[in-house]
This record gives C-alpha cells, sequence and structure tokens, in this order.
C-alpha cells in the first residue's frame, strides 16, 4: 500500500515542489513493485512506474480527502496496471501455462561446467528463481494476475482488493479462486521446490538461461539496485528462503521488495511544473 502524510498532501496541492517530491518518494516502492509483478520486466515495470507517478501528481486535485491519498494513488496504480498499461515485452509474448511448462521442460542443463564464483552461481540461482515466478504470473490474464497479487502477495482482504480494483467482492474472490488455482496446480506439477516429484530445477535453469540471454553472468537484472549491495552469504539467504517455501504463496511472497531509482521522467515533469 501507499502511505501520504495528508500534510504532504496539502502542500502539494499548493504547489510545493518539496511536498511532490516527497508523495513520489513514497509510492515509487510501491508501484514499482507493484509494476514488476504485472510486468515481469524492469524496463517496462519502470515505464509504467513513471506513467502511474505523473498520473497521480496530476490527479492530487481531484481527491475530496487527503486522509485517503494513499490509497487513491494504490487503486490509480492497479487500474492502470489492470486496464491502461500497455502490453509489457513479456506479456507480449503471450505466453501459456502449456507453453511455459514445454519451455521448463526443454530449458533445462548442467551449470558445473560454466565455471560460475560462487557469488556468480548464487546470483544467477537467484535470477533464475525469480524470473520463473514473474513469468508464471504473467501467464494469468490481467484480471486474474492483479487478484493473486493483490489478495496472494501483497494480502489485502477481499473488501480491499475489491474496493481497489472496482469490483464486487463475489467477482474478486472468484478471480482470485481461480488465479490460485492455475498457479498453484502449474507449480505442484512443474516447480522442484513445490514438490519433490516435480520435475524442474532451478539449478537446472541456469546454464539455459545463461545461453538465452535472459539472464547474465555476475549480474542481477530483476533485483539490480538491492544485490549490489548485498554479500555473497546474504544472496545465499535469499535463494534458501526460497527453498524452503514450500506453498505457491509462500515463493511467490518470498520475491524481493523490487527497488528502482526515481524515475526521470517524473523529475523532468516535476521540473516543468515548478
Amino acid at each position: 500500500m501507499i502511505r501520504f502524510d495528508p500534510v504532504d498532501v496539502e502542500a502539494a496541492r499548493k504547489g510545493s515542489r518539496a511536498a511532490l517530491e516527497t508523495l513520489v518518494n513514497a509510492a515509487k516502492a510501491p508501484v514499482f513493485n507493484l509494476a514488476m509483478r504485472m510486468l515481469a520486466h524492469r524496463e517496462d515495470a519502470e515505464d509504467a512506474t513513471q506513467e502511474i507517478l505523473i498520473k497521480i501528481i496530476t490527479h492530487l486535485g481531484d481527491l475530496r480527502d487527503t486522509e485517503l491519498a494513499g490509497a487513491w494513488a494504490f487503486r490509480v496504480a492497479t487500474r492502470h496496471l489492470s486496464q491502461s498499461a500497455r502490453l509489457g515485452r513479456v506479456e507480449r509474448m503471450r505466453l501459456t501455462f502449456d507453453d511455459f511448462a514445454e519451455d521448463l521442460h526443454l530449458g533445462q542443463g548442467d551449470s558445473a561446467h560454466l565455471g560460475l564464483t560462487e557469488m556468480e552461481h548464487q546470483l544467477a540461482l537467484k535470477e533464475v528463481k525469480v524470473g520463473c515466478t514473474l513469468a508464471l504470473l504473467v501467464c494469468l490474464s490481467r484480471p486474474l494476475r492483479m487478484a493473486y497479487i493483490l489478495g496472494d502477495i501483497f494480502e489485502m482482504t477481499d473488501t480491499e482488493a475489491s474496493d481497489v480494483l472496482d469490483v464486487s467482492a463475489g467477482t474478486y474472490r472468484q478471480r482470485l479462486r481461480r488465479a490460485r488455482s492455475a498457479v498453484s496446480g502449474f507449480m505442484q506439477s512443474h516447480c522442484g521446490i513445490q514438490s519433490a516429484k516435480a520435475p524442474c530445477r532451478c539449478e537446472n535453469r541456469i546454464a539455459p538461461a545463461l545461453g538465452m540471454g535472459r539472464i547474465a553472468k555476475g549480474a542481477a537484472h530483476l533485483d539490480s539496485d538491492q544485490a549490489g549491495q548485498m554479500s555473497p552469504d546474504e544472496i545465499r539467504r535469499d535463494v534458501a528462503a526460497l527453498e524452503t517455501a514450500q506453498r505457491s504463496i509462500a515463493i511467490m511472497r518470498s520475491n524481493p521488495q523490487f527497488a528502482s531509482a526515481v524515475p526521470s521522467l517524473v523529475e523532468q515533469f516535476l521540473d516543468r511544473i515548478s
């Protein structure tokens, strides 16, 4: 959720550049985290975050109750990503659960010959795990994906989520049930973290992912802002957290809090209106 100080909201509505920057800084992380899980691609998520933040800034004057500004801003973000955002690069692949299952089945290989250092190996393993869960979400339609993200990753109540999406509680619950069934069923059948009987192992996805350019040796693209500040032991603990999560919901929640710099487009926009 997004939390705004009503004092900052009032000041921003009166034209305070400092207050606007404070609101942008408060909103950018939760908006970017939502966008990453919806679009599964860093650059696409950053573009969407810029668009959403500008929408929030330019429509502050429409607010009737500044005490509810944070909840309003989160609704702006969810509705933009559900209804208005351009299809991202991963979405344009039109990936289905069957397609993803085939990709997992064919894309297995031994990484022992790659000569990775321990740090490179742990970074690659983390990228594979996070990338896989994000791609899995994109197999859901946008309405089901957003329902799953709000309900099972962000842990919003039925009432909160249905209000954010402007649908009835019954419609939201139906979407969430369908999304849960699809995600848990797929992971139970294919994910080695979820089930020992499932064929896919994250370790065996490293070599194909490197070969196809989905990840890069020694680089953390999906979580780049945080990975550079982490020690090998911290990265190893992150990976272990993913491996010990036995339920699909827990695996999805164990993904990092993605981080991104203040979008340059928003800064340029603030410069124009100041």
